[in-house]
């Protein structure tokens, strides 16, 4: 019944677009980080639709209308735009069966086939501050990559995600070591990689100053790290203790169920067959020391950047609201 038969009214539309609006405040508005995140996404895009936030921006839902709310529903919820995924221990036959039975009746939707969105080549910097009331200053850093389901050489994508390993693998990595414990210039800092997303992303980079300390030292700190790596390989043993480590996350989330069932439901809704969970172990282990540099060299440069500055300004707590609860929603 939800995916073809759901019944909108104008009055629940009213009350849940409120929900939603609140529940934008608080998740985005009203976190500095989370704020700035936001916008650094707007300022790193222009063709993607990554520019976008998936809540939508609050004039969005400012001039939400109920026929728009419809008219999506009727275009994208349909059993020919949905990815069913079962996981356990289950009889597949069984599965096929009852996914007939109860999917099988609905009518498909006629979807026209989506052009690609493709992002434009970046040409240089792009850098954008960010002033609302916040107690820390707020450093975020992203250089466009490619993604599995772009990736001209596959073997990039998982030497990249070797690289996010060298570089923040846990209290071993190497922003940890150099910039938190030793150098003491971050009370926090990270890296990241997602190797699935549907189109083109960033290598992030994110880190709060520690005290005494400004963004413009972090970024240079983070930079210095990049230069590193450019300039010499990962050691033979470095290599192998990231490698290690994934293999002990891979097969720790191996006992999550749901965990199986989220991977592979995301590779085939980017359009990947959730067969390429199998290679990944198997293709990292075949990463080197050359491909890691490599890569940092490629794609790790000031033209494909994007830093966003958090300046913090003074938090007047008069000014704090009070938040309505309400539904909790998934995005």
């Amino acid at each position: 019944d939800r995916m073809r038969n759901l019944q909108l009214n104008d009055e629940e539309f009213k009350k849940e677009i409120e929900v939603i609006k609140e529940e934008r405040r608080s998740r985005t508005d009203d976190s500095p980080t989370s704020f700035t995140y936001e916008r650094f996404n707007a300022a790193a895009f222009i063709n993607s639709s990554y520019q976008q936030p998936i809540i939508g921006w609050m004039e969005d839902l400012d001039s939400m209308q109920l026929k728009d709310l419809s008219a999506w529903y009727k275009t994208w919820y349909a059993p020919n735009n949905a990815t069913l995924v079962v996981a356990g221990d289950i009889d597949p036959q069984q599965v096929f069966q009852m996914a007939k039975k109860y999917f099988g009746p609905l009518k498909p939707s006629h979807i026209e086939s989506v052009k690609p969105r493709r992002e434009v080549a970046q040409k240089g910097e792009r850098r954008i501050t960010v002033k609302v009331p916040a107690k820390v200053p707020y450093l975020l850093m992203g250089y466009k990559v490619p993604v599995l389901k772009t990736a001209k050489e596959e073997w990039e994508v998982y030497a990249l995600e070797v690289l996010a390993g060298v570089l923040d693998g846990g209290n071993s990595s190497r922003l940890s070591q150099q910039l938190v414990r030793r150098d003491e210039i971050a009370s926090s800092v990270g890296a990241g990689y997602d190797m699935y997303a549907r189109q083109q992303t960033l290598f992030l980079f994110n880190g709060v100053p520690r005290d005494g300390h400004s963004t413009v030292e972090l970024e240079k700190a983070i930079k210095k790290q990049i230069e590193r790596i450019q300039k010499k390989a990962p050691s033979e043993q470095e290599l192998s203790r990231v490698k290690a480590q994934v293999m002990a996350s891979s097969v720790y989330e191996k006992d999550s169920v749901f965990y199986q069932a989220m991977q592979m439901g995301t590779l085939e809704t980017v359009g990947l067959s959730w067969q390429k969970k199998d290679d990944y172990l198997k293709k990292v282990q075949q990463v080197s020391a050359e491909q890691v540099q490599a890569v940092a060299r490629k794609y790790l440069v000031d033209d494909s950047l994007t830093v966003a500055i958090l300046d913090p300004q003074p938090v007047d707590p008069a000014a704090h609201r009070k938040h309505t609860t309400g539904g909790r929603h998934g995005h």
